[in-house]
């Protein structure tokens, strides 16, 4: 889309793999942003009624993931899980971005692993 809308450049490619967003970007045009917006952009009260708006037509529980930004406060998770709860939700999973040291999806570079490092496992 960037090529076909002539704003592609590979410093911007750059600067997005970086940020994982595309907000803040002056070379993107406001239209393209809207289309590739990102979980991280999504109030969590928004991720939650999102997820409430399809538990209302299916009987099984809806699995979807709340993201909260590191900021959160303890506070700010309760609420989430309450209102889930109030918009009638079966279950409902949280993070909190930037909680664990390694983490799936993640916004700025890392650093590779060495191939004799070996992660350890936290869930097992």
């Amino acid at each position: 889309m960037a090529r076909d809308k002539g704003f592609y450049s590979q410093e911007l490619m750059n600067k997005i793999a970086e940020q994982g967003t595309l907000n803040g970007l002056s070379e993107v045009p406001d239209d393209v942003k809207k289309i590739f917006e990102v979980s991280f952009n999504i109030s969590a009260e928004d991720h939650i009624l999102m997820q409430a708006a399809f538990q209302n037509h299916v009987s099984n529980s809806v699995s979807k993931t709340i993201n909260f930004p590191n900021s959160a406060t303890v506070d700010e998770v309760q609420s989430g899980y309450m209102l889930a709860w109030k918009t009638g939700c079966k279950g409902c999973t949280v993070y909190r971005d930037g909680s664990r040291e390694n983490q799936v999806l993640s916004i700025k570079a890392t650093k590779p692993v060495a191939e004799d490092e070996t992660a350890e496992c936290t869930w097992c």
